[in-house]
């Protein structure tokens, strides 16, 4: 059954979107493995010189750090909540990351201030804090925000009319 060529007309309200393809990198399982081998190797590492419990307020607390600081961020800066992002648990978008289609020059700009404003924090906090777990917190920073940084290398070509897609198995750059 078709439908008579008047009820097929968009409505004055509709949107259409038209994003082309700039370019797409592809999440290759090789250096996941790779990447989370190195992982649980400085963890076991931390393991045998941090105790318990700081290690596991550091793993579980830079991670909602930058929560936190991501939020803030785009609520200050931008002026919106941040409802098109999400936990995410692939590399490499581990952690807080966009689930929809988010400016490039807008994410390389939140992640720079992210990993200094980071490094700052854990700067300051280095009378109080024992010099291993200050390290491990730094690594775990660092370690989080690689794979995004190199993905935003890889795209910086595009960064000043690209937005940015995160799939399960590809990071895309798209114009509009």
């Amino acid at each position: 059954m078709t439908m008579p060529p008047a009820e097929r007309t968009l409505s004055k309200n509709s949107t259409i979107y038209n994003y082309r393809l700039l370019r797409r990198i592809h999440h290759k399982p090789l250096h996941h493995y790779a990447y989370w081998l190195l992982t649980v190797l400085a963890w076991i590492c931390a393991l045998l010189l941090l105790d318990p419990l700081p290690f596991g307020l550091v793993l579980f607390g830079i991670p909602i750090l930058h929560m936190i600081f991501l939020r803030l961020l785009l609520q200050t800066k931008e002026g919106y909540t941040p409802r098109s992002w999400h936990w995410s648990f692939r590399m490499p978008w581990f952690g807080y990351a966009p689930a929809g289609y988010i400016s490039l020059s807008k994410v390389g700009r939140m992640h720079n201030q992210l990993l200094g404003v980071g490094l700052l924090i854990l700067a300051c906090l280095y009378p109080w804090i024992e010099l291993y777990t200050l390290l491990f917190a730094a690594f775990l920073h660092i370690w989080l925000l690689l794979p995004r940084f190199t993905i935003l290398l890889l795209l910086r070509k595009h960064k000043a009319t690209g937005l940015l897609k995160i799939n399960e198995r590809d990071s895309s750059c798209y114009a509009q």
